[in-house]
């Protein structure tokens, strides 16, 4: 499974119908709602999960530690901008890789 976590629904929402259309199983999570949810999930749960891809905003820079704490799966940021600060940003809060839009699920 993927988890997608996005503040913004269309991004969500786009991107768990694009891996649902790739036969790919994948839940989609607003970041408020995200950090409920790994830090309170069964490890079953956790351990399904392939990959976590999140997007950008400052609630986001948060959420790879968390992950970490509950899981080894890939941690993948999806960045609208070209910009060096904020790929640094991402790498320095704990992501394993930073890709930039417009990302297939394939």
């Amino acid at each position: 499974m993927i988890v997608v976590v996005d503040e913004r629904e269309l991004v969500k929402d786009g991107y768990t119908s694009l891996f649902g259309r790739e036969g790919v199983p994948s839940q989609g999570f607003d970041p408020s709602e995200f950090g409920d949810w790994v830090s309170k999930a069964a490890d079953s749960d956790i351990d399904a999960v392939e990959a976590f891809l999140i997007g950008q905003g400052e609630k986001a820079m948060s959420l790879p530690r968390a992950i970490r704490d509950r899981s080894t799966a890939p941690v993948i940021a999806i960045s609208d901008s070209p910009s060096l600060e904020t790929t640094l940003a991402f790498f320095d809060c704990g992501v394993d890789d930073v890709v930039r839009k417009p990302v297939h699920p394939a």
